[in-house]
């Protein structure tokens, strides 16, 4: 079977066998999309419906505040009348009130006052009196009980006939003496109404425990099944009751005042959801379907055509590999399509390949430049330098005189000046730890202690825990301070020298920098050293020290990497150097 042959059989797979997976895929999303959007639905309308009852609720609240502090309401509730016309004057004057509060505050549907007074006669929507039935009632006992927070209970209207929220809160005169209770009831239609009206199976509860109203038949077995599914708090997703599966949706609603709280427990029947799922698929995929037949049509004939250009393709990379590279352009014809862009890629790549060679011929040349550089550097600090064989030797001997007589300090700059010389024997190309270097900076500093004195005060700042972790190339550091003493410091009466090491974990960089306060450098002298840093043939002596440090650096870790430093006459010099963090 040829290629063609095989792409057209390969392709004509792999578009049907996607196809029908997709078909089965979209089918369940489809499902879960439809259930997902019913039950945020569902959410959605009992958060609005919680936001009217919680509303409701404080508003009842704040009115039983008001009316404690109404003058016309504390006094009806609270003056022993002995005249009953002076009563009705009141009670006319509390109306006034009660149009005010029945004109704005449309979901409360009744204000009621019962109070113990009986010698006068009077009873109607607004006051009653306390009989000894109400008192074996279970809202007046948890009413009484509470002490006068607002207690939310679930009872009928004696003149609708009609269920609804009620608060209720005990009333008190000035001596703290109980005189009544108040009761604002809300409008019915915000919880039996809506409970009894909706197309779901609906449940209202009372502190998860008292079943205030349910649309459907449900006794305490179910009702416990239920909660232990749903839980305390607000829940939307599936739960099983006898074996069938409901979409389920809870809100917990409770005023700002009270601990009291209602749930109300909306359940849809998952079958119902089934043949609409089913419909809804079969609508959606019918033309999903259609346009994935024509697709891998579309597919099909493109793959044959671009079958041919494959073989154009292999062609004319013979030609490229058995010839040369110019006859590609002549293989593939004259269509300047993605295959004729293709092969002027290739024709591109090699020459960009050739120019990269060359590029890196001329590097590993100038590298080799840069090493014979380096050598030549080392060689002229070299025949600067005492042999330090010989100095190492006699230090020693000096150090042991001075343990002998006595002399504590010559002891200890002979030690400091031994580890030097030591570290420079020893050191090669190998990486130090940065507390290793450290530790030199902080002897060399101790020797010139020695010599200035109090003149000059140095410091080290660095993370001592940190330094253990991290290497650096072997005494970078050292000479840039003996530049910071020599050039810097050595002419002033006094001055400051800070050395200090900052791990910069998120570039991933070290930077060490010395600073001093002392003469400081000018332009030209500025202009000098960089150029001294860039050409080490002629190198100026005063400036083998930093120019060495940036080339054994740049030579280790690239040109990213390397010394800078800035200055101004009087006012000091500051050096950087810049290392890529490595781990010990």
């Amino acid at each position: 079977m040829k290629l063609k042959q095989r792409m057209i059989v390969v392709y004509a797979i792999g578009c049907f066998l996607p196809l029908f997976v997709v078909f089965i895929i979209m089918f369940h999303q489809i499902n879960v999309s439809l259930r997902n959007n019913h039950l945020n639905e569902q959410e959605n309308a009992l958060n609005t419906q919680k936001e009217v009852l919680e509303g409701s609720m404080d508003m009842a609240a704040e009115l039983s505040s008001r009316f404690y502090f109404d003058k016309n309401s504390k006094k009806l509730a609270i003056t022993r009348y002995a005249d009953e016309g002076d009563l009705k004057c009141d009670y006319r004057n509390f109306e006034k009130l009660y149009e005010y509060i029945d004109s704005y505050y449309q979901n409360i549907s009744a204000i009621s006052v019962y109070l113990y007074d009986e010698n006068i006669k009077m009873d109607n929507r607004h006051f009653k009196f306390i009989t000894d039935t109400i008192k074996e009632k279970d809202w007046y006992k948890s009413t009484i009980a509470i002490n006068g927070v607002p207690r939310w209970s679930y009872l009928t209207n004696v003149q609708t006939g009609q269920k609804s929220l009620r608060m209720t809160r005990t009333l008190y005169d000035g001596t703290g003496r109980i005189v009544g209770i108040l009761s604002i009831a809300l409008d019915p239609e915000l919880s039996e109404d809506y409970i009894m009206n909706h197309s779901s199976n609906a449940i209202m509860l009372k502190d998860d425990e008292e079943k205030v109203y349910a649309n459907f038949d449900l006794d305490e077995e179910d009702q416990g099944l239920i909660l232990f599914q749903t839980g305390r708090k607000d829940f939307s997703g599936n739960i099983t009751l006898h074996g069938d599966e409901y979409l389920t949706t809870r809100i917990n609603i409770s005023s700002r005042y009270t601990d009291d709280y209602y749930s109300i427990i909306l359940m849809t029947s998952d079958a119902g959801l089934k043949s609409e799922t089913a419909r809804s698929a079969v609508l959606l995929m019918l033309p999903l379907l259609a346009a994935g037949i024509i697709m891998a049509l579309a597919i099909l004939l493109f793959n044959v055509w671009f079958g041919r250009r494959i073989v154009a393709i292999t062609d004319a990379m013979k030609n490229v590999t058995e010839k040369d590279k110019e006859s590609a352009d002549r293989a593939i014809g004259s269509a300047k399509d993605e295959i004729w862009e293709l092969y002027n890629d290739l024709d591109e790549m090699v020459s960009e390949m050739q120019r990269l060679d060359a590029e890196a011929a001329n590097e590993r040349v100038q590298k080799e430049q840069m090493y014979s550089r380096q050598r030549d550097m080392e060689f002229k600090m070299l025949a600067t330098q005492i042999n330090p064989h010989f100095l190492y030797n006699t230090l020693e001997n000096i150090r042991m005189l001075a343990s002998i007589n006595k002399q504590k300090e010559i002891e200890e700059i002979s030690v400091d000046l031994t580890s030097l010389l030591r570290s420079s024997l020893e050191v090669g190309k190998e990486l130090r730890s940065l507390a290793w270097e450290m530790d030199k900076v902080e002897r060399y500093i101790r020797i010139q202690d020695y010599r200035f004195g109090d003149r000059i005060e140095a410091s080290l700042e660095y993370d001592k825990e940190e330094a253990e972790k991290y290497m650096v190339i072997p005494f970078i550091v050292q000479p840039l301070v003996e530049n910071a003493y020599v050039h810097g410091m050595e002419a002033m009466e006094s001055g400051k020298i800070q050395v200090k090491a900052e791990v910069n974990k998120e570039q991933e960089i070290l930077l060490i920098t010395i600073k001093d306060d002392g003469m400081g450098m000018t332009e030209e002298q500025q202009k000098a050293l960089r150029e001294d840093m860039k050409n080490l043939e002629d190198i100026d002596r005063t400036h083998i020290g930093i120019a060495n440090v940036n080339q054994r650096i740049k030579l280790r870790f690239g040109e990213d990497f390397g010394v800078t430093f800035s200055s101004s006459p009087g006012n000091g010099t500051e050096i950087c150097i810049k290392i890529p963090l490595i781990q010990r």
